[in-house]
């Protein structure tokens, strides 16, 4: 065997082994996308809130969340569609949340985005199994998180 026949032999396994690995799909994580979902809802909002001049809020359930208009001394539900979590993601409900309840009857988004660019909320908690994400919603609407595995 001749040194061209080795390196033409190495050569052929070195492009089998790179297309072997461009084939590889990364890890599909729901944990993250729903948490990346909700960041983009949430700076979402807070610019419908600034062009609108009506405030946002988004009220937090188990499995997903709704986006709600403050309009006429009242909260009434968004125009936009709830969003429901994927895969067995959901919220950490063991906070308490009676605080933020005053009436049965009355909405109290978990999440308030006014409109002079304030937000204001509680660090919010998605899990997914034995993994969690805590999203930290700052005073200006900046949403910050990581990964369970970064």
């Amino acid at each position: 065997m001749s040194l061209i026949e080795v390196l033409v032999a190495v050569f052929i396994m070195a492009l089998a082994a790179g297309m072997i690995v461009l084939t590889i799909r990364p890890k599909d994580d729901a944990l993250s996308a729903a948490a990346l979902r909700l960041q983009h809802d949430v700076e979402a909002a807070l610019d419908t809130a600034l062009v609108t001049g009506n405030a946002q809020g988004l009220q937090i359930g188990p499995t997903g969340y709704r986006q709600f208009v403050w309009k006429g001394e009242t909260w009434i539900p968004a125009l936009v569609p709830p969003v429901a979590f994927k895969r067995n993601v959901a919220v950490d409900q063991s906070r308490d949340r009676s605080t933020a309840r005053t009436k049965a009857t009355s909405i109290l988004p978990d999440i308030v985005l006014d409109a002079t660019g304030v937000a204001a909320s509680e660090p919010i908690i998605l899990m997914r199994g034995r993994d969690r994400i805590e999203l930290v919603i700052a005073p200006d609407g900046t949403v910050t998180w990581e990964a369970p595995n970064a």
